[in-house]
């Protein structure tokens, strides 16, 4: 089960935004599904926006939605998802657009031998001892905190990442004030249930790496990793990871889920790939059509051969672009 089905997650999201709302469905007086969602204008979308790595109908296995009619109970004439994961029967097929991959870590019981096998299958993760070493005698004994429950810390960890976002001209996804403080209200969480995580590497007394992701029983979903970038001929953000699989029995983690998405790190640390779809559940044949026609003309700036241009000239003229996404 993903941490982003957990009622924690939600708390978290309703804390930090306020405006969460729930659709509870019953049938013969009996509650058989949930929907956690935003209403924004006259569209429902999956709580915590995209920031929502995995979402669907929290319900009973089997049951059917009457999809016209909950639309209409909620004040929407359109639910959007973009990662939609589990049962998918209960949804029309109109409302499906596209998929895309996601990556999965399947580390069993015995993280030794998923680490071997990773060295093995990609040479980064395997040249990445030599580069531990060399950062050990360099600048001091490598250690790593699976569990940092240090505050500031963690705002060191999005001020990095908020940097990364700047320097390789993606939208900053902390912009928002909601999104840093829902990270804070997972990490600060006591719960023996879901969880935020926040992990360290250290050389020395020297912090150079951090992730900060959510744990719940066996599952850690790696959500956003980062490092110093002073330290990057290092690479301690895959020095990190390997020091968490190293740790994963000692802690419990048997699976690392890293969503969906393109980064490419995500191919040389996993052994999984699925697929989540995307699309909408609308009774509006425009609607759906201009959100398709919105997908399409993203995928084909994705394919020009000069999108990294047009990228860093798209920031230097709107930073905020896309910003909607998570608003």
């Amino acid at each position: 089960m993903t941490p982003f089905f957990s009622l924690e997650f939600f708390d978290a999201v309703h804390a930090s935004r306020g405006d969460v709302w729930v659709a509870v469905i019953s049938a013969r007086d009996e509650v058989v599904a949930f929907l956690p969602f935003h209403r924004i204008g006259k569209v429902a979308w999956p709580a915590g926006r995209y920031f929502n790595d995995a979402h669907n109908l929290v319900m009973r296995p089997g049951t059917m939605v009457d999809w016209p009619w909950l639309l209409k109970q909620c004040g929407v004439k359109a639910y959007d998802f973009h990662a939609l994961v589990g049962e998918q029967s209960h949804l029309p097929s109109s409302s499906f657009q596209g998929t895309t991959e996601s990556f999965c870590a399947l580390i069993g019981n015995d993280s030794k031998a998923f680490l071997d096998q990773l060295e093995k299958d990609h040479r980064t993760i395997r040249r990445q001892e030599q580069k531990s070493r060399k950062m050990s005698r360099e600048i001091g004994p490598l250690s790593v905190e699976v569990d940092c429950r240090d505050p500031l810390l963690l705002d060191q960890a999005i001020q990095w990442k908020r940097e990364q976002y700047r320097r390789t001209n993606i939208l900053d996804l902390f912009t928002p004030d909601w999104t840093r403080e829902m990270l804070r209200h997972l990490h600060a969480s006591q719960s023996s249930g879901m969880r935020g995580l926040l992990s360290v590497l250290r050389a020395g007394d020297t912090v150079v790496a951090a992730h900060v992701g959510m744990i719940e029983n066996d599952l850690l979903h790696y959500w956003f990793p980062t490092y110093d970038i002073q330290y990057s001929r290092y690479s301690p953000g895959t020095a990190l990871f390997k020091e968490i699989v190293r740790s994963a029995d000692q802690h419990g983690i048997r699976c690392i889920d890293m969503g969906y998405g393109e980064q490419p790190y995500k191919r040389k640390q996993t052994d999984t790939i699925t697929t989540v779809r995307h699309g909408c559940v609308s009774g509006s044949v425009i609607y759906r059509n201009v959100r398709a026609l919105r997908i399409a003309a993203t995928a084909a700036v994705k394919q020009m051969p000069m999108k990294a241009a047009l990228k860093h000239m798209l920031r230097k003229v709107n930073p905020d672009a896309g910003i909607s996404k998570i608003g």
